[in-house]
């Protein structure tokens, strides 16, 4: 691709950041939702402001998927009793973001499950957080759930290129996926969400880990979160050399290899229950 084909592209992506929201009260919802400082209680009062949503978190924690030992009738019941705040959050941030892309026009992708595998990475970056004290298991969290942002931005705006690309992706090899889409696209899934990241006003933190989570040797900013969520990234995804960065990883946060490995049968135990709650979503 040449250089002006390049440059046309990065225009496009950067001259259309702001993705019109599907209503001004759901653009103020998911700033709330992205907050990792609001209080629960105000957080459910602006989650019932939208009562689409409302109906949609109160129905699934009342489901037989969650077994429920009481009927919930409010979302601070559901985020209380049965889903956590984690979980609706990210069932909200979802249902917001959702509608700010349009990905219909590229088949190879499911939203569904992007979405699943961004919440398996949040709740496992959360777990490795909790290990090490200088990092906050909240921000971890964010970021986890935000890591591949950048891929949503892709398929929205080239979605026939994304389409011939999702297949020729080899699982694991996140470096390699990036060559080929700045081969094909002249930029990078990492690149476009760090912008969109960044006209958001996302935190620092998750700003870091979508712009630079797929470089195992990264030393900038945040460095410590970023690490974190590009290892149970690529262990998720069964990446190369894994035995090889889960040493380092090992040795980086001074935390001993059984601990990893036993934090490991949890990701995986995530990753299947997570898969669960998904299937079970898509059927309701």
């Amino acid at each position: 691709m040449d250089a002006t084909e390049v440059r046309k592209r990065r225009s496009a992506i950067l001259s259309t950041l702001t993705i019109p929201p599907a209503s001004v009260a759901s653009d103020q919802l998911l700033e709330l939702v992205m907050d990792d400082d609001v209080d629960l209680s105000s957080l459910a009062q602006a989650i019932q402001s939208e009562p689409g949503i409302t109906a949609r978190i109160v129905s699934i924690a009342n489901s037989s998927f969650f077994a429920s030992p009481s009927k919930v009738l409010t979302v601070e019941q559901a985020m209380i009793k049965v889903l956590g705040v984690q979980t609706v959050r990210s069932l909200c941030m979802g249902m917001l973001m959702g509608p700010k892309f349009e990905t219909g026009s590229c088949p190879e992708f499911s939203l569904q499950g992007y979405w699943c595998k961004a919440l398996a990475v949040a709740q496992c970056a959360s777990m490795f957080a909790k290990k090490i004290p200088s990092i906050d298991a909240n921000s971890a969290y964010l970021a986890g759930l935000l890591h591949s942002l950048g891929q949503l931005l892709l398929v929205h705006h080239f979605p026939l290129e994304m389409n011939q690309l999702l297949p020729e992706f080899v699982d694991g090899n996140h470096q390699s996926r990036l060559f080929q889409e700045r081969e094909r696209l002249g930029i990078d899934s990492s690149d476009a969400g760090g912008w969109l990241a960044t006209r958001w006003h996302l935190p620092d933190e998750t700003i870091s880990v979508i712009s630079n989570c797929q470089d195992f040797n990264y030393k900038g900013d945040h460095w410590e979160v970023v690490r974190i969520v590009g290892f149970v990234m690529r262990f998720l995804d069964g990446a190369d050399d894994l035995e090889v960065e889960t040493q380092n990883v090992s040795d980086l946060f001074i935390i001993p290899m059984q601990d990893i490995l036993s934090l490991q049968s949890v990701f995986t135990e995530v990753k299947e229950t997570v898969g669960a709650l998904a299937d079970f979503l898509s059927n309701t």
